[in-house]
């Protein structure tokens, strides 16, 4: 189910659901917590999926406890990664690796027109990656897909990597190109 919010300065509705609405929560406590200099990336929040055998309204409850315990004040560190650690699992875990059906390490017909040794070497390199940027999304996600914030989708994909682990349209155009 997807919540609308409006935004009457900007003017646009953002339609998210609730577990993102709640992760978000989260993210912003999350960066008042740490110093500076320690402050985690904010996306390994939104990509958090939820921890059997909670529920959303479990979570946001101990979660209303822990921030009114703090009056106003940020969350200690250590208080907040042991709530994350202890009703999430790890951002990324519901993404698997998919090994492409089709990948051929040594294109052959491809490279052998590179001439540059070095060039053709890089090249390789990089068409390697195929391999490690294929993905599927774990079957707990189909089965419960509000527990998650990736969309429950039937077939591999390829992904950007790093830090990114969803598929996004413009890429999507480049990886058949």
């Amino acid at each position: 189910m997807l919540d609308s919010d409006t935004d009457t300065d900007s003017g646009p509705v953002v339609a998210t659901t609730k577990l993102v609405t709640f992760l978000q929560r989260v993210q912003h406590t999350a960066l008042r917590s740490y110093p500076k200099k320690q402050t985690p990336d904010p996306k390994s929040y939104i990509d958090l999926s939820l921890k059997r055998p909670y529920s959303l309204s479990t979570i946001e409850s101990a979660f209303d406890d822990l921030t009114s315990e703090s009056h106003d004040q940020p969350v200690p560190v250590e208080t907040l990664e042991k709530f994350v650690k202890e009703y999430f699992d790890g951002a990324g875990e519901d993404l698997l690796h998919h090994e492409p059906v089709d990948f051929v390490s040594d294109p052959s017909g491809f490279l052998s027109n590179v001439e540059n040794e070095e060039v053709r070497e890089w090249a390789r390199e990089v068409h390697g990656l195929w391999r490690n940027l294929s993905c599927r999304v774990s079957d707990s996600v189909r089965e419960s897909a509000d527990r998650h914030t990736l969309l429950p989708l039937p077939e591999p994909v390829i992904i950007p990597g790093s830090r990114f682990r969803e598929v996004y349209y413009w890429d999507s155009y480049w990886v058949i190109k």
